[in-house]
């Protein structure tokens, strides 16, 4: 072969090289679409004319709301927190060059555990067995993108442009608009105080845009601002009214409903049917404002691919947890807690993405209780107790002082003579036979007798006043005292404290005659708990 002829065939094969040559990006790995909520590690890699490219830009879009760039960025990590269906995009660009790629990816979707629950709802004896029944229901996810619902209702004045983006990426890459036919219908949800100040337009990823609504038109509201009420308002191919300009008269509510856009769908011919479509709201007057609530963009069902969906099953069942047994196929089990307070039981599953799925149920094991009031005091202590034991069905009591135990759920006890410490034992039982015990101790005291000193003048004259000689007396065992007039006579005897109490009305005892004005002498003889004798005497000047 000539020199000649071999120059040419390099030439030709230059100018094939450069004429076909392509600068391509595609998404490499994983290799596996269906994951876990975990993080996940993306591979693209990007050539021209097959040959590898570097300081490329790289702008990778996880479908989750987050967003990465970097040159040379070929490899990232990202977290899935949530289950569902994410297409993942990558855009590449070096200089004048770009492309894009697609990944769809499948995140396992959170089990639905409804239903999932233990025989015993409230708190439970150490020693029960409470049933654990596990129940997971199949989830399923499906690709939905035709509605914008904003979180709150969103500002549109003169200083504040309103934008609705639907992020397509369910086409293939060569697919672009053919006909207006393609759209079915553009929404917008919104309350303003004057249509005319607003212009609608809808753009395609390209950057080429279409008017649906143009400044102007009457002075008419959308929605009702009086009573901050939003209306629908649509486009479509097959509209119910003219465009909204030219509806008429001014001063009104625009009726909900479907209108002509001011600019055909056509216009966006040729627009790639994946990548951001944005409906944008601008504001040209200071005078008026209003709100989006939601924006809605859909396509004509013909042109949608197959409708994206996936279920997640599960399998494996598996209870874990202190004392639990071996969980039978239709995902019970039973329980034993081994000590008291809370403890957690598992329920674990796996689902057919093979990622671990559970949820967790908390058994309480509370230990046997009662109140007591008062704890302490002098004997004669009239103590209240009250069992505080939800799980408990019998009841016994032993008030620790050789009384009769009880079986009331909450007693009443007196203490009585003589003072000690004396310890309560608290036994509650459950239907089942499980008890447990609690003990609380009651301290009886013996009070210090008291004796004060009784006035020494009294008026029984029926005034009210000062009619009556009373003593001052508390905490003796044994009391008596007697009151003389100064010729030794008897005229009052006490037997017992409360009649020292309740005194002496200046009357003869065993008579209803009126003891005579003078000085009388008491006596008194007690004995207090400790066995001390305590004697008193005294006089009184009785005055009529």
């Amino acid at each position: 072969m000539t020199k000649k002829r071999i120059f040419i065939l390099v030439l030709l094969f230059h100018i094939h090289n450069v004429l076909f040559a392509q600068f391509s990006v595609n998404i490499t790995a994983p290799v596996n679409t269906d994951v876990c909520q975990d993080t996940v590690t993306f591979i693209a890699n990007t050539t021209n004319g097959g040959v590898p490219v570097s300081g490329v830009l790289y702008t990778w879009n996880f479908d989750d709301g987050t967003k990465i760039s970097g040159t040379d960025l070929d490899t990232v990590k990202h977290l899935f927190i949530k289950g569902g269906g994410f297409i993942v995009r990558v855009d590449a660009e070096k200089v004048s060059d770009k492309d894009y790629a697609l990944h769809k990816m499948q995140v396992s979707l959170t089990a639905n555990f409804d239903g999932t629950e233990a025989t015993v709802q409230e708190a439970m004896c150490l020693g029960q067995t409470s049933g654990l029944t596990g129940i997971v229901k199949p989830v399923t996810w499906e690709y939905k993108k035709d509605k914008n619902i904003e979180q709150n209702p969103e500002l549109v004045d003169d200083t504040k442009t309103y934008s609705s983006i639907f992020d397509y990426r369910i086409f293939s890459k060569a697919d672009v608009l053919s006909a207006a036919s393609d759209i079915d219908t553009i929404g917008i949800k919104l309350e303003h105080s004057n249509l005319s100040n607003l212009k609608i337009e809808l753009f395609c990823p390209s950057g080429n845009s279409i008017i649906l609504k143009d400044f102007g038109g009457a002075n008419k509201y959308f929605g009702n601002p009086d009573n901050s009420t939003a209306y629908w308002y649509y486009w479509t191919n097959n509209p119910d009214n003219g465009t909204i300009n030219s509806i008429t008269p001014s001063g009104v509510s625009m009726p909900e409903g479907s209108y002509t856009t001011e600019q055909s769908f056509a216009n966006l011919a040729g627009c790639p049917l994946n990548g951001e479509w944005i409906i944008k709201v601008t504001d040209n007057q200071s005078l008026d404002s209003g709100y989006v609530y939601s924006a809605r963009f859909k396509f004509n069902n013909a042109i949608l691919p197959a409708q994206w969906t996936f279920t997640n099953t599960y399998s494996q069942y598996v209870w874990s947890g202190p004392g639990v047994s071996n969980t039978l196929p239709d995902g019970t089990a039973s329980a034993t807690p081994i000590t008291k307070g809370s403890s957690e039981y598992k329920f674990n599953v796996t689902d057919n993405f093979s990622c671990p799925q559970d949820t967790s149920i908390f058994l309480q094991v509370t230990p046997a209780s009662f109140t007591a009031n008062p704890t302490e005091g002098p004997f004669e202590l009239e103590v209240s107790f009250e069992n505080t034991t939800s799980w408990a069905n019998d009841y016994l009591w032993d008030f620790g002082d050789g009384s009769d135990k009880s079986t009331e759920e909450s007693p009443t006890h007196i203490y009585t003579y003589p003072d000690g410490r004396y310890k309560v034992l608290f036994t509650a039982t459950a239907f089942d036979g499980c008890y447990d015990t609690d003990t609380i101790t009651i301290d009886v005291t013996i009070p210090e007798a008291v004796f004060n000193e009784p006035p020494n003048v009294f008026s029984p004259n029926g005034d009210g006043f000062n009619d009556f000689f009373n003593l001052d007396v508390e905490h003796f065992a044994s009391f008596e005292g007697w009151i003389y007039s100064r010729w030794g006579k008897l005229v009052k005897k006490w037997n017992t404290i409360d009649e020292a109490k309740n005194g002496w009305d200046g009357k003869i005892q065993d008579s209803n005659r009126d003891a005579a004005p003078g000085v009388y002498y008491f006596y008194i003889k007690a004995v207090d708990y400790h066995g001390q004798e305590v004697f008193k005497k005294g006089s009184v000047q009785l005055f009529r």
